[in-house]
């Protein structure tokens, strides 16, 4: 719980296939709720056109591969030809830290903060998550790659989550997580 000591705060994962519209989700929450605080992913992989320079932090590879030899990444994974991964997070004093990744690194976040709390994005059809992935510029053949794996993540998120979520409605699936966190900062209804 924020504020409840001053190190521990609650990790909340945000994770699904590309194009689940999990950054939808990540963005609203955060405007709507200032004690959750974003950690920003890393990434070896070009900025789209278009995107927001503060999607991640864009470095190059060897930067990437030093930060893991340091140890300073609670999950990373390769994804095609690029490297993704987590910084361990530092949030503010009183914040909950909100963790936008893959299921492949909500497991690992899983494996090192078992209390961590999960929701597993996934999109209303396999034909809206390709639109999403073309619309943000995703080529044919990323969108290609994703989609191929977009049913084993899926099966995978569903053993990992504490919340599922179909994105079809904006306002909705984020009013679902708020519920979840607001229950979870809450704790048990009895001790």
């Amino acid at each position: 719980m924020p504020g409840a000591d001053q190190t521990r705060s609650s990790t909340f994962v945000i994770c699904g296939a590309g194009g689940a519209g999990k950054g939808s989700i990540v963005a609203e929450l955060i405007q709507r709720d200032p004690s959750l605080w974003l950690s920003r992913s890393w990434t070896t992989r070009p900025r789209r056109d278009g995107e927001p320079e503060t999607a991640y932090v864009f470095v190059n590879r060897d930067d990437f591969e030093a930060r893991i030899a340091a140890g300073g990444f609670l999950e990373w994974a390769q994804f095609f030809d690029h490297l993704y991964g987590t910084p361990m997070p530092e949030a503010p004093a009183g914040c909950d830290v909100v963790l936008e990744i893959d299921v492949q690194g909500a497991i690992q976040v899983r494996e090192v903060d078992p209390g961590a709390v999960v929701v597993l994005v996934l999109p209303p059809s396999r034909a809206e998550q390709r639109r999403r992935m073309q619309h943000r510029g995703d080529s044919d053949e990323h969108v290609a790659k994703r989609l191929a794996k977009s049913d084993a993540e899926e099966e995978i998120g569903r053993t990992l989550a504490d919340l599922i979520i179909v994105n079809d409605d904006l306002d909705r699936a984020v009013s679902e997580v708020e519920a979840l966190i607001t229950e979870h900062r809450a704790g048990p209804a009895t001790d």
